[in-house]
């Protein structure tokens, strides 16, 4: 995941100024991509990205980012279903819907799917 977001640099966050922050359980893991200084992303791992303040925290299963990653999740389903949760502004959230489609394709490419 850390090998993707720097991969594709996609601006969403720092246009936003928004730290994000990912936990994922089975396997635990938490990567942060931090856009608040407005001039580029940076990302971290582990406790350093759980410890980061973010704006937005995403948290769900290692299986259930893996689909989320490469497109295959129903979002409002996963959300109302409890496998994705959210803490944060969702308008916030929305704003980066736009960038996801980049990621989201670069990750197929990084896993080779």
């Amino acid at each position: 995941m850390l090998q993707v977001f720097l991969k594709t640099a996609d601006p969403g966050p720092v246009r936003e100024r928004l730290a994000l922050a990912f936990a994922f359980h089975d396997p635990d893991a938490w990567v942060c991509v931090d856009g608040r200084d407005g001039a580029q992303a940076q990302v971290s791992r582990g406790e350093t990205a759980r410890r980061a303040g973010n704006d937005l925290t995403f948290r769900m299963s290692g299986q259930t980012a893996h689909a989320f990653w490469r497109g295959d999740l129903n979002v409002v389903a996963a959300l109302t279903g409890g496998q994705l949760c959210m803490e944060g502004p969702l308008l916030r959230a929305l704003a980066l819907a736009p960038g996801l489609a980049r990621i989201q394709a670069a990750y197929r490419t990084e896993t080779g799917g």
